[in-house]
């Protein structure tokens, strides 16, 4: 298997985690602290990784509105 994959699936298995949450609220603490997470010394690379790393955030926390 490779990656993207992996990380498509990883991805998947979470939005319909947090779909099926009812606590938006508590879905929105799990988004703030991957934002954190991200910008971190736990985040990736630099500078330009960790922008693309909370962009991405972004978009997945705008697929659950």
């Amino acid at each position: 298997m490779d990656n993207q994959a992996q990380v498509d699936a990883v991805e998947h298995l979470l939005l319909a985690l947090l779909r099926r949450s009812k606590m938006t609220l508590q879905a929105k603490q799990v988004f703030e602290d991957a934002h954190a997470s991200i910008m971190g010394s736990d985040g990736p690379g630099g500078p330009t990784q960790k922008t693309a790393a909370v962009d991405y955030l972004a978009h997945l926390e705008a697929q659950l509105s």
